[in-house]
């Protein structure tokens, strides 16, 4: 009989409650007032951890307790100097694209990680335990240190609900939450407003870290896990309620304090998607959420679309000059630099075929998951019945598209920052699964000892050679039918109806339907991309398909543009030459890209892409601009 002790499980159901509480409260806040998700809060929270681990470091003669005193204080201040910087540096400027903010503050949280892998190392830091002992309750042990995460939560909220109800500014802040031209009217002044609540915000989630920097270690990613719990929370609490994430936290405390005491704490994550995903089946802006701010097409695919579109013959010449480049390069270099040619041709299905799937509106962060269910299809599939290679990788695609299918039901009945944050949650809890399930996906070490294809015409896969062309020949193959889908009628009216989906359903347009319908699209090519990448690494493994192989997914497409077919092309071909230049120093490539990201977003929303269509417009003349108007009226 199990052994199961109640008031354990309560205080273990406290202390998460209140963890999870006082970090995922600081995020509606924001997204309640700047109606932004702030991507870089999980970096606020680490960015606390550290503050308490440099003052114990630099103060080694104090008592424990007074340093953990100190550093409540210290690191809350700091860190909101810090996202009232962000505010002033990135959200003020992207007020008028919600969507370019959310996407400026994701590039920021990597840019912030490597800044602390630079400074602090890859290694995480293990604290002392700064206020020993514990409390015996029926049973139950209470250690000081959770004691006083508790208490820490409980004195955040009720400081937070006086400051909200009883204060002028905090009235200022309720007003702005609820309606932004309302509060201009009584004189609010809202660029105050947003700085005091990325302040506050920010200083929560330091102070989070500062709580749970002793009970947890301190790393540079330790802010990616809990970000996560926090999209989880705020998702089902709904964005921008605070009574809704202070409920979601409530909920999942209890939730996880069962599921850990039972034996089950290493499936929590899974555990807690599977109940977002219920949740958002039936509520789809959670429990107690407002509809998320509107974003139309023009934000979401970055750009005003002003640019004069190029004339047909120098599109064909381009485009004919990139193939015979890319057909010709394994002729001429290195076996090192074919293998990266040939990653090169699997991320450009992924990058192309992620496009594809913007299109409709919704950015997913599970397209990664979807090339990592194609690569394990194809080690199943391989080390198992033993299927050829050509029959795998179709299989792989549906592969993928099926599991899609499953996440767009619940998936595709939310909007917006709903969707992003939930695809990324649906995407990690998948990514556990390979993890967790070790007889069947191998668990952290994967499978390995994988074959590429067979002979084929006498040709040897195992040549890189003739692996990069295998692997052009299927680029090239996914991106005219990705092509021809984006240019058809159907593309068309995918496009139409995101510019504005009441009015296609008003037209009688099923927007669900076409929106499930790209999302599997995509999911299909990302999966035949996956089982493409297996066969030339060898072995899979949940190592290689992190959130940082999302992320170059996304910043591809919005470096490069995704206003036009190519776009994502050239954004990935920038990321690959800075990659492959930051050689020998891995720790700086997500620098550089967050860099990259975040300028993009500030200074050429429309990409490189949009960029070189304005220098190249006034070099061809008149002719570009007057087919740029006929295409855009023949398209109307």
């Amino acid at each position: 009989m199990l052994d199961v002790n109640l008031t354990q499980i309560f205080i273990n159901f406290l202390s998460l409650s209140a963890f999870y509480g006082l970090f995922a409260v600081g995020l509606a806040l924001v997204f309640g007032v700047m109606k932004v998700v702030n991507f870089a809060h999980g970096e606020f929270f680490m960015l606390g951890g550290y503050a308490l681990w440099l003052l114990l470091a630099a103060l080694p003669g104090l008592p424990l307790w007074l340093v953990f005193g100190l550093a409540l204080v210290v690191g809350p201040l700091v860190v909101a100097l810090a996202g009232m910087l962000v505010e002033k540096l990135i959200f003020e400027r992207t007020a008028n694209n919600t969507f370019g903010g959310f996407i400026a503050s994701l590039g920021l949280s990597y840019v912030i990680q490597a800044l602390a892998v630079l400074g602090f190392g890859v290694v995480s830091k293990s604290l002392p335990v700064l206020i020993p002992g514990q409390i015996e309750v029926a049973g139950g042990i209470l250690t000081h240190q959770r004691l006083a995460v508790i208490l820490g939560g409980v004195a955040m909220m009720t400081g937070l609900w006086v400051f909200l109800n009883r204060t002028r500014a905090g009235r200022a802040v309720r007003a702005a939450s609820q309606n932004h031209a309302s509060a201009r009217l009584q004189g609010i002044n809202l660029r105050r407003v947003r700085y005091t609540t990325m302040a506050i915000g920010a200083a929560m989630a330091a102070v989070s870290g500062v709580l749970m920097g002793s009970v947890i270690n301190v790393g540079p990613y330790m802010g990616l896990e809990a970000i996560w719990k926090a999209f989880i929370v705020v998702i089902v609490g709904g964005l921008g309620s605070i009574p809704g994430a202070i409920t979601a936290a409530l909920l999942f405390g209890l939730i996880d304090s069962i599921a850990t005491t039972l034996g089950y704490g290493q499936y929590i994550v899974i555990i807690d998607t599977v109940i977002m995903l219920a949740v958002l089946a039936f509520f789809p802006r959670g429990l107690l959420g407002r509809e998320a701010p509107p974003l139309d097409q023009g934000q979401v695919q970055g750009g005003d679309g002003a640019e004069a579109a190029l004339p047909p013959g120098l599109s064909r010449a381009l485009v004919l000059a990139f193939a015979c480049a890319l057909a010709a390069f394994p002729f001429f270099a290195s076996q090192y630099y074919i293998g990266i040619g040939i990653l090169f041709l699997i991320n450009l299905i992924l990058v192309i075929s992620y496009r594809t799937c913007t299109t409709m509106g919704g950015w997913s962060f599970a397209h990664v998951t979807m090339f990592a269910i194609g690569a394990y299809a194809m080690a199943l599939l391989q080390t198992g019945p033993g299927l050829s290679f050509w029959l795998i990788l179709p299989l792989a695609g549906l592969a993928a598209a099926l599991v899609a299918l499953v996440i767009a039901w619940p998936v595709m009945r939310t909007r917006q920052f709903y969707f992003f944050l939930s695809t990324f949650a649906a995407g990690e809890a998948i990514r556990q699964c390979f993890i967790q399930f070790r007889p069947v996906f191998g668990g952290i070490e994967g499978i390995s000892f994988l074959s590429p294809p067979e002979d084929l015409f006498g040709l040897s896969f195992y040549d890189t050679r003739t692996y990069y062309l295998m692997a052009l020949a299927l680029a090239a193959i996914a991106g005219a039918l990705l092509w021809v889908f984006d240019r058809g009628r159907t593309g068309r009216t995918v496009k139409a109806m995101a510019e504005n989906e009441n009015l296609s359903a008003a037209l009688g347009i099923d927007a669900l339907a076409l929106k499930t319908l790209v999302f599997c699209i995509s999911a299909f090519f990302a999966g035949c991309a996956g089982a493409l990448f297996a066969g030339y690494n060898g072995f899979v493994a949940p190592t290689d398909f992190t959130a940082q192989v999302m992320f170059k997914i996304i910043a591809a497409v919005i470096i490069g543009g995704s206003r036009s077919f190519w776009g994502p092309v050239i954004g990935l071909v920038v990321l690959t030459v800075l990659e492959e230049a930051l050689t020998g120093a891995d720790q700086l490539v997500p620098l550089f890209w967050g860099l990259t990201i975040i300028l993009t977003v500030l200074f050429i929303p429309s990409g490189l892409e949009g960029l070189a269509r304005r220098l190249i417009a006034p070099l061809i003349g008149p002719r570009a601009t007057r087919f740029s108007e006929d295409r855009n009226a023949s398209r109307a």
